[in-house]
């Protein structure tokens, strides 16, 4: 079953930003020197050290632990 997922506001400012700057993932995990970007940009997986390079590649405010999660949507 395919459960629709929730960004993280987190999620969509750091994707608004990319866009932006014309950059896609492979550009940005170059950028950081980050692996898995695309899943933590996306909430699938989430790395500390990496959400926190990315925040600042950004400048956006680095947030909680875990919040950058993706969450399921309940659908009724």
């Amino acid at each position: 079953e395919n459960m629709k997922k929730q960004l993280s506001d987190w999620s969509k400012k750091i994707k608004k930003a990319m866009i932006d700057q014309d950059m896609d993932t492979n550009d940005l995990a170059d950028r950081i020197n980050g692996q898995y970007t695309s899943s933590i940009i996306n909430g699938r997986s989430y790395q500390k050290e990496s959400v926190n390079r990315i925040s600042i590649f950004f400048g956006v405010d680095i947030p909680s632990e875990n919040s950058t999660l993706a969450r399921a949507l309940n659908e009724n």
